[in-house]
C-alpha cells in the first residue's frame, strides 16, 4: 500500500499566527511507503531496510498518511542534499490552530535540516480546531484518540522508505504541538531520543502521567512576557523531566540572544534538562509566536535546540 501524494493548500491561519508561505519550495510527487508495522507501530524504529533513500527531496514533500481510523492525515517532509548513510530525524510539531505549511515557514527547521543534515517532518494534527487549516493535537493519553499511534506509524513510515538512524529520532514542537511533544516523549520513549519546546507546557499531569521507560533529554524555552504559556507553567514542565531525570538541583548557568535565563541541568544517566527564557520582542501579542526565521534570536533557539537534541541520542 502507498500514500497518495497530495498538495496542500492551506490559508492563512489567522491574525495570531499570520506569516506569508512564499519560499516553500515546490517538489516532485514522491510518496512514503506505509510500514511493515501498519497504523500502530508499537515497537522501536528498526534499521532503515536495504534500498532505502538518502536522495534529496529537492524541496518539501507534501504527503499524507492514514490514521489508526483510516484518516488521510497530511504532513510535508523535507530530505537535505548531501546525506551519507542513515540521518537524524526531527519531527516538528505544529501549536494549536496551525498547520504543517504554516509552521515550516514559521520556524525555519527546513533551514537548519539543510544546514545540519538531518530529515524534517511536518506532521497535522488530528483535532480540528475550529476552522479549515487549523489544527490541534490531542495529547491525553487517557482520550482513545490520541495521537501517539499516529506520530509513532509515521516515523515508521518515514524510516522504511528513507535512511533514518533509529537511534536519532527526535521530536520539537510549539505550544500545544509541545504538550504532544511532550507526550511522545512520555509515552514513546523507546523511540524519542531528546526532545525540546517553545512555549510548550507539559503533556502530562504529573509523573504518574509519563510513564517512560528510561531518562530522557528534554529542552523547555519560551518568551518571558508569553500571555499564553506563563513561566510557572514553564517551569512545571522542566520541573517534570528533572523529577523524571533525576537531576541534580543545582543549574550550570547558559547564555545565549535574547537570553535572561538559562540552566542546564545535569541528570542520571547523562540526560541533560534545558530551560531557556528569552526576551525577543516587547510586543506581547508576539511573544507567544515561535521567533522569527533569521533573526538573531531564532537563530539561537534553533541551533541550541538541535545541539542539545544531537547529543542526545537513543542510549
Amino acid at each position: 500500500m502507498r500514500l497518495r501524494f497530495r498538495a496542500l493548500a492551506m490559508a492563512a491561519v489567522g491574525a495570531l499566527f499570520a506569516l506569508s508561505m512564499t519560499g516553500v519550495a515546490a517538489a516532485p510527487a514522491n510518496a512514503v511507503g506505509l510500514p511493515p508495522c501498519g497504523l500502530t507501530c508499537d515497537d522501536p524504529l528498526p534499521p532503515s531496510p536495504a534500498g532505502c533513500s538518502s536522495a534529496a527531496t529537492g524541496g518539501t514533500l507534501a504527503l499524507t498518511l492514514p490514521d489508526k481510523s483510516g484518516v488521510d492525515r497530511p504532513f510535508r517532509l523535507f530530505v537535505p542534499s548531501g546525506l551519507s548513510g542513515a540521518a537524524p530525524l526531527v519531527v516538528a510539531l505544529h501549536g494549536g490552530q496551525d498547520n504543517p505549511t504554516h509552521f515550516e515557514t514559521a520556524t525555519g527547521w527546513t533551514a537548519v535540516a539543510q544546514s545540519k543534515k538531518f530529515i524534517v517532518a511536518y506532521p497535522q494534527g488530528g483535532k480540528n480546531d475550529g476552522a479549515a487549516d487549523k489544527w490541534a493535537w490531542e495529547f491525553s493519553a487517557s482520550n482513545p484518540a490520541n495521537d501517539v499511534p499516529f506520530l509513532r506509524s509515521l516515523v515508521h513510515a518515514i524510516g522504511n522508505d528513507y535512511c533514518v538512524n533509529p537511534k536519532r529520532v527526535h521530536f520539537i514542537g510549539h505550544s500545544n504541538g509541545g504538550q504532544m511533544t511532550s507526550r511522545m516523549a512520555c509515552s514513546a520513549s523507546d523511540l524519542v531520543a531528546s526532545a525540546a519546546v517553545w512555549a510548550g507546557p507539559s503533556g502530562a499531569w504529573d509523573a504518574n502521567d509519563c510513564p517512560t521507560t528510561r531518562k530522557l533529554s528534554f529542552g523547555v524555552m519560551l518568551n518571558d512576557n508569553d500571555p499564553i504559556v506563563w513561566q510557572i507553567v514553564a517551569e512545571q514542565h522542566r520541573d517534570l523531566w528533572r523529577t523524571k531525570d533525576g537531576c541534580g538541583a543545582t543549574p550550570a548557568s547558559e547564555t545565549g540572544t535574547a537570553v535572561v535565563k538559562g540552566e542546564r541541568y545535569s541528570c542520571a544517566s547523562g540526560t541533560q534538562v534545558l530551560y531557556r527564557l528569552y526576551h525577543t520582542t516587547d510586543d506581547a501579542a508576539k511573544a507567544h509566536l515561535w521567533p522569527t526565521p533569521g533573526s538573531a534570536a531564532a537563530t539561537d533557539v534553533n541551533n541550541r535546540m538541535w545541539s542539545l537534541l544531537n547529543a542526545n541520542p537513543l542510549p
